[in-house]
């Protein structure tokens, strides 16, 4: 007969609000990226957590800058086709790509890593604010030495064959003070 551990059913207090340890490192995270890693006494990943999120939110913002001046310089080129002369696609960059297709090429390609930046942005802090959650809900779970996990080969039994190759998988409790 094996037992599950049981997880602590423990309320905390944040402000006036009763809520369960994970949930209290899930909001703590979701309010200041890293909060919930400290609650749950990480401190050693706040530098992974902020250098993952400023990493994103710099290649975000130069793709962001990138895309407003091929933008300014894609709607320059095409009131120039329409015969307006006063607009001249002055971009640093854009103002020298050599055609239009190439341009509205680049205006395109920012616009999309933009994009994909913007999402990983959201997927990191989603995952800072899962990491916390997930730690948080672990933290009474039970790593000592008395637990062990085993496999080993076997033969296992085949109703139509007789017997295959297999692999036996135990986790055992190795001394326990309780009686099952």
């Amino acid at each position: 007969m094996a037992h599950a551990q049981t997880p602590s059913a423990s309320t905390e207090k944040l402000a006036w609000w009763p809520v369960t340890r994970p949930q209290k490192a899930g909001i703590l995270s979701a309010i200041l990226p890293g909060a919930g890693q400290v609650y749950n006494a990480q401190e050693w990943k706040l530098p992974l957590v902020y250098g993952a999120l400023a990493g994103s939110a710099y290649a975000e913002v130069h793709f962001w800058q990138l895309y407003q001046e091929y933008k300014k310089g894609y709607e320059a080129r095409q009131q120039f086709a329409l015969g307006n002369s006063t607009a001249i696609d002055r971009g640093p960059r854009s103002g020298k790509e050599p055609s239009d297709v190439a341009q509205l090429y680049r205006f395109k390609s920012y616009r999309t890593s933009r994009d994909l930046w913007l999402g990983l942005n959201a997927v990191i802090y989603g995952l800072q604010i899962l990491d916390a959650v997930t730690i948080a809900h672990l933290h009474d779970f039970d790593i000592s030495e008395n637990l062990s996990f085993q496999w080993q080969p076997t033969a296992l039994p085949i109703a139509s064959s007789g017997w295959a190759p297999g692999l036996r998988i135990a986790l055992t409790v190795r001394s326990s003070k309780r009686s099952f």
